[in-house]
This record gives structure tokens, C-alpha cells and sequence, in this order.
């Protein structure tokens, strides 16, 4: 058996931040916020699912499909610097990010 002093503390339990933010807020402002959070989290992720279903790089083939381009125009923005690439071997790979960035 544990022998505890006569000083100690009684263990606090964590106060999350809803909790802070009810104390702070309406209940109605703090159900507000979460609807909004929850919503800009949704059209991120669904905008994140649109872009080449969340990959990050994407084949010359790809890319082009993606711009209605030929690969060819895309291995010419990329020798320009309009787009992100990375060499795997012999294969180039765009980034889908710089792509939106150039759409």
C-alpha cells in the first residue's frame, strides 16, 4: 500500500479545450465554431481527394491530363521552373500542389 503525505495535492483532471472555450463563450458561439470547423474541414479534404486522389506527384502523362496538355508541355514548364519535379530514375514527377498553384 502506498503511504501518501499530508501535503499532497489531489490530482487535477484535464481540462480539455471545449471546456475552455465554454467558459469563455456562449454554448451557442462555441457550437458555431465546431459546425464551421467541421465544414472547412470537409471541403478541404474534399478538395484534397479531387487533387489526383490525394497523391502528391504525378507521372508527365498524368500532369498533362490533369491541364489538357501533352507531357511534352509539361516537361517544357517544368524545364522553365512554372512547375515542381523530381527525377526517380529516368522518371519525372510532378508536384500536384504547383499544378494547382499554375490551373
Amino acid at each position: 500500500m502506498r503511504k501518501t503525505s499530508r501535503n499532497a495535492r489531489p490530482r487535477s483532471r484535464t481540462v480539455t479545450p471545449r471546456e475552455t472555450l465554454l467558459a469563455a463563450l456562449s454554448p451557442e458561439l462555441v457550437m458555431a465554431l465546431e459546425q464551421l470547423v467541421a465544414d472547412r474541414v470537409s471541403v478541404e479534404l474534399e478538395t484534397v481527394a479531387q487533387s489526383a486522389n490525394g497523391r502528391k506527384w504525378l507521372t508527365l502523362d498524368e500532369a498533362g491530363e490533369k491541364l489538357g496538355v501533352s507531357a511534352a508541355a509539361i516537361r517544357m514548364r517544368v524545364r522553365r521552373g512554372r512547375l515542381d519535379a523530381r527525377r526517380q530514375g529516368r522518371r519525372v514527377y510532378v508536384s500536384a500542389e504547383s499544378l494547382d498553384l499554375l490551373a
